[in-house]
């Protein structure tokens, strides 16, 4: 039986709640707010959300907007999806991570979810898949191209974009075993198109495109444990030094990928109220810091807020109430709300 779709627009909103509606509709993804602060510019949107398998594919409309990922939001949405979006009309561009990118109509622009970036849309439309990040990931040896456009003017742009078309119009109409189906050749049509068009992905060597996902699976399972390290990664996956580091090169090392995880499982946490009843001091302990005054600036640094902001119930705004991990419900919800 196929999967009901869901929509949502600012336009079943009265006129003074959209904004505020919209940008809790796109939160889980983005911090959305009006194009150059200009407050008074009215933010503007509809979505129509398919689910096909582990996926979410449909079209989006929107005018001029600004949209934020920020590290905080990334850890504290739960999202672990990367994003696909084939662009109708307008633009978009901006800065992901560091890259610069722009794409245009006929263009697919391509952001993985973990990490942050900042862009300005115009008035426009795409339609756009969300993926399992680690489903792509896999095929792409454990690297996501962030910021990347697919040109219009390739063929396999064209045949990517053919396919994105169909499969958003076709949608409601699929069954469980073609949803399936239909699913699998998604993020096999997407890895394929962008490992031809970005060779470099395949360099690393097949052991890593392995052992990566099996590495960070065990970091996230020992984060507690004092002893976890480079070192310890060498002797349980018995790899060289250097070959660990290849694999983590783009995160900044291992070293900078372990401490990472840390702070996001602090933020965790701290964030549940602490129900560990863990002090600031034994939490920074348990997760290798040589102090909490280290703890605490390598905390603020990532976050732009203290442990004890958190702990003491001072959340910021952007430490979502709920888990956005699952979009399509957080869509349900709100379409719902609009039609109140």
């Amino acid at each position: 039986m196929p999967s009901p779709s869901v929509f949502i627009t600012t336009e079943q909103v009265e006129p003074e709640h959209r904004n505020d509606f919209w940008r809790e509709v796109t939160r889980p993804a983005f911090e959305t707010r009006a194009v150059d602060d200009q407050r008074t510019l009215q933010l503007e949107g509809s979505l129509i959300a398919h689910a096909v398998g582990a996926l979410i594919i449909g079209p989006t409309s929107f005018n001029a907007q600004r949209n934020t990922r920020e590290r905080r939001l990334i850890v504290a949405g739960g999202l672990d999806q990367c994003m696909v979006q084939l662009f109708l009309q307008g633009q978009v561009q901006g800065d992901c991570d560091g890259t610069a990118y722009r794409a245009g109509p006929g263009d697919i622009c391509i952001r993985d979810l973990a990490r942050p970036f900042d862009s300005t849309v115009s008035l426009g439309a795409t339609i756009t898949l969300v993926l399992p990040r680690e489903r792509i990931a896999r095929r792409l040896g454990g690297h996501i191209p962030h910021g990347y456009v697919l040109l219009a003017r390739d063929p396999l742009t064209r045949l990517l974009a053919d396919f994105l078309t169909s499969l958003s119009e076709l949608a409601p109409e699929l069954d469980d075993a073609d949803a399936l189906a239909l699913e699998d050749a998604a993020v096999d049509l997407v890895a394929t198109v962008v490992l031809r068009k970005t060779p470099a992905v395949v360099e690393a060597p097949v052991v890593g495109r392995v052992l990566r996902p099996r590495i960070l699976a065990f970091i996230d399972q020992h984060l507690f444990e004092p002893a976890l390290s480079p070192k310890l990664l060498l002797e349980r996956f018995q790899v060289s030094r250097a070959h660990l580091y290849r694999m983590f090169e783009a995160d900044g090392g291992v070293v900078s990928v372990i401490r990472g995880r840390r702070l996001d499982a602090a933020l965790r946490e701290l964030s549940q109220h602490n129900p560990a009843g863990r002090s600031i001091t034994a939490l920074s302990h348990d997760l290798g810091f040589s102090s909490s005054s280290q703890f605490s600036r390598a905390f603020r640094a990532r976050f732009d807020c203290t442990p004890t902001d958190v702990l003491d119930g001072r959340r910021p705004p952007w430490i979502m109430a709920a888990d956005g991990a699952d979009l399509r419900g957080h869509f349900a919800q709100h379409a719902r709300a609009g039609d109140r």
